[in-house]
């Protein structure tokens, strides 16, 4: 699981050029108690059989409230971007072929911060121009997420549950919305379904596939693999464990009558399940 949301969101957030450049870490977590600061490094490496110019850029990134999807924004445009708290260095260099860079972060957190913040850290290669051509320019991205220790309000609301259906027969896709001030990764929301008949029994389980969600966006989490089962009805159940205290989970009532013709009855109200 742990592994498909790394997947995922590393696709989101990097235009990579995996002949050229990459990063270590991709993905960054730094806990710090207000008004502390935080050292840290990056690995660049150069695969290529070129020198290349890397210039170091801030960025934030944005949920568009009308199309839900993410994008990159200029630093300092978000108000839970941690880019103004952010030293970086250097801020550009060559690195040549084969050749490995150290570069180094510190972060100054205020002493009124709470709850999580984030930014991108991105890396550009520039083009060079050289002798037997151009060295192609390309982005690697490492995602900053911070947490202000004993600040941290983790909260999710269930959306949203439907049933629908592919060729091997019914998947679930349920709704989430990270209604928290930090967002939800390393490790993301861990979401689970179980389907029971009408004499109670467990008919079908597994995994919802998913990945990080930051604070006020709109997630979609999917089964992983399709259910068949026999016309009737049965009852989903959905719990998330994302590092809160308790387990959020929600109850929907499925019907079909067929193994292709899924819908969902009702939705029973959210509950909180005791980890």
């Amino acid at each position: 699981m742990k592994r498909l949301w790394l997947m995922a969101m590393l696709f989101l957030i990097a235009s990579v050029n995996v002949e050229a450049v990459s990063v270590q870490p991709s993905v960054v977590k730094i806990q710090v108690n207000h008004g502390e600061t935080k050292n840290g490094t990056f690995d660049l490496y150069n695969r290529a059989d070129k020198e290349v110019y890397i210039k170091v850029q801030l960025k934030d990134w944005s949920v568009d409230p009308r199309s839900a999807k993410r994008e990159f924004v200029a630093a300092g445009k978000e108000s839970r971007s941690l880019t103004d708290w952010v030293i970086i260095e250097p801020e550009g260099f060559l690195l040549g072929a084969d050749k490995h860079q150290i570069v180094r972060y510190t972060v100054k957190v205020p002493k009124d911060a709470k709850g999580g913040y984030w930014g991108l850290a991105c890396f550009v290669t520039k083009p060079l121009k050289k002798k037997g051509g151009v060295v192609a320019a390309g982005e690697v991205v490492s995602f900053m997420g911070l947490e202000v220790i004993n600040t941290l309000e983790k909260k999710i609301e269930i959306r949203n549950i439907q049933a629908y259906n592919d060729a091997n027969g019914m998947k679930l896709k349920v709704s989430v919305k990270n209604t928290g001030n930090v967002p939800l990764f390393m490790p993301a929301p861990d979401g689970k379904f179980v389907i029971k008949n009408s004499k109670n029994e467990t008919v079908a389980k597994g995994d919802l596939n998913g990945q990080m969600i930051l604070p006020q966006e709109l997630m979609d989490y999917a089964t992983t693999d399709p259910v068949k089962l026999a016309k009737g009805e049965y009852t989903a159940i959905i719990f998330f464990d994302y590092g809160a205290a308790k387990m959020s989970g929600k109850k929907a009532k499925l019907s079909t009558m067929s193994t292709y013709n899924w819908k969902i009855l009702k939705e029973i109200k959210t509950v909180k399940t005791a980890k």
